[in-house]
């Protein structure tokens, strides 16, 4: 990427777009060599809860291995909020450097498949839930459909590094807890 890149702007094409994206790519790098850690426990459950921002009575709490990912994370929300799992999503940094972030941040990671932008991102099925630090971003924010924005607070509630198979109803990830009714994901359209 940083090779063709650097092509183009060394031929002067685009060059001041092109050295914008490199600088942007420079720091979404930085940014989560910043977040990742390798300290979390691997077959810790990760408890995290999904608040739904358009109905905030609506949340479920997910538990999920550490070893698992961040899209098999996105995978159980989107089921047990009663929807098919036919479009993108992304989990997007809150803060970023103790400094808020707007929704649909550029420190992002994305569903497989994603190539909406003008620098490879991380995608979901790469990182590992035990990859981040809680310690600093211990809150993201979780968006389905791009279209439509189902958009979630997530939060991490506790890390369980004593937690077995037994202790739970359901092979992980699972649903452990939630209060409220998910909207329909296509309701019926007003006539």
């Amino acid at each position: 990427f940083q090779k063709v890149i650097k092509q183009a702007i060394k031929a002067n094409r685009h060059k001041d777009y092109l050295m914008k994206v490199l600088a942007d790519y420079d720091q979404y790098q930085q940014v989560f060599r910043d977040a990742f850690t390798d300290k979390n426990p691997l077959n810790a459950v990760y408890i995290f809860r999904a608040i739904y921002q358009n109905k905030k009575s609506v949340w479920r709490e997910i538990a999920i291995r550490g070893n698992q990912t961040f899209c098999k994370l996105a995978e159980t929300i989107i089921e047990w909020m009663g929807w098919d799992n036919d479009h993108m999503h992304g989990f997007s940094m809150k803060q970023v450097n103790g400094k808020p972030e707007q929704r649909y941040t550029q420190f992002s990671m994305y569903a497989p498949g994603w190539e909406d932008d003008p620098h490879p991102t991380f995608k979901t099925d790469q990182i590992r839930i035990a990859d981040i630090n809680y310690q600093k971003y211990p809150r993201w924010g979780f968006i389905f459909d791009f279209g439509d924005g189902h958009e979630f607070d997530i939060e991490l509630k506790k890390i369980n590094d004593k937690a077995k198979k037994r202790d739970f109803d359901e092979p992980l990830p699972t649903c452990i807890d939630q209060r409220g009714v998910g909207p329909l994901q296509y309701p019926p359209l007003d006539e």
